[in-house]
């Protein structure tokens, strides 16, 4: 997998991924879609690209519940389905519990996933039904993947609309993996920064593109650890800004490395652009590089 990632960090400035589970009738519900922990507070799921989930675990889960009501304020009735989604190396894993006011048993209830529909005849008050589902074979990190739960008995069935972003595997110790980092080291009128990439697989293409702010004069100097790989450069019309690319196909474990030396109209403040790794199909392989800055 193409992804870097960083096992228990939480990025301050990461997109936050929801678990989402949505009601797909008119019955009156309560329904929660994020994790909760013991006390039922909130929390945020880790970011998919920069956490990544041991092979024995533990897992990460999301949850949700719908609760259906019925009945009057004299004789008043409810169901409710609870369900945990995570995944491991090979599967999604969904759990399912029912419960019922009056601890009634389940008929039907099912999980589809992946095209796929597994289920159980019935079920009982407060017991839960696990349904397992084979990852596809080219599956990887950040993959959003929609499931949905049906259940059929005590009142009207009750449907649910819901998915889950995979989680992918950390790498073992011995092996390398995808990484992009960018460090300034001169962040006066004559500026200089180091660019770094790591690939964990053989890449036949690769593209590492980015900005220098402020540029001016002759062409930046552009030194790369492997001279196979060409560079470009240019400068966007009317823009203060200089495009720096390059571009060809590395190996597994290979490390790349830019150092860019520039001139520029000012010392200080972000000296760059944001820098990106992309595959031939404009993929990113890892998290991009936000404009440097000296310390």
């Amino acid at each position: 997998m193409k992804t870097t990632r960083t096992l228990g960090l939480f990025m301050a400035f990461a997109s936050i991924l929801f678990i989402s589970c949505t009601k797909t009738d008119q019955l009156e519900t309560s329904e929660k879609n994020i994790v909760l922990v013991s006390d039922g507070a909130p929390i945020e799921l880790p970011d998919c690209w920069s956490t990544c989930i041991n092979p024995e675990g533990p897992y990460i889960e999301g949850s949700g519940s719908k609760t259906q009501n019925w009945g009057n304020a004299s004789n008043p009735h409810w169901k409710t389905v609870n369900w945990v989604a995570y995944n491991t190396p090979t599967s999604l894993i969904v759990k399912v519990t029912f419960t019922h006011s009056g601890g009634n048993t389940s008929n039907t209830v099912s999980t589809t996933a992946f095209g796929s529909t597994q289920s159980v005849t019935t079920l009982a008050s407060g017991s839960t039904a696990t349904f397992t589902f084979n990852l596809p074979n080219d599956w990887s990190a950040c993959d959003n993947v929609p499931f949905s739960i049906y259940q059929e008995g005590q009142n009207s069935p009750m449907n649910l609309s819901c998915s889950y972003n995979l989680y992918g595997v950390c790498a073992e110790a011995d092996e390398c993996i995808t990484s992009f980092t960018g460090e300034a080291i001169s962040c006066g009128t004559q500026r200089e920064a180091i660019y770094t990439f790591t690939s964990a697989n053989d890449q036949d293409y690769i593209k590492i593109q980015g900005g220098l702010t402020n540029f001016t004069g002759a062409d930046a100097e552009v030194i790369v650890s492997d001279p196979s790989l060409q560079v470009s450069q240019w400068t966007p019309g009317g823009s203060t800004n200089r495009v720096i690319r390059v571009e060809g196909n590395v190996d597994a474990c290979q490390t790349i490395t830019i150092r860019i030396q520039w001139n520029s109209t000012n010392s200080g403040g972000i000296i760059t652009g944001d820098w990106s790794v992309k595959d031939g199909s404009g993929v990113e392989l890892a998290t991009p590089v936000a404009g440097l800055t000296c310390d």
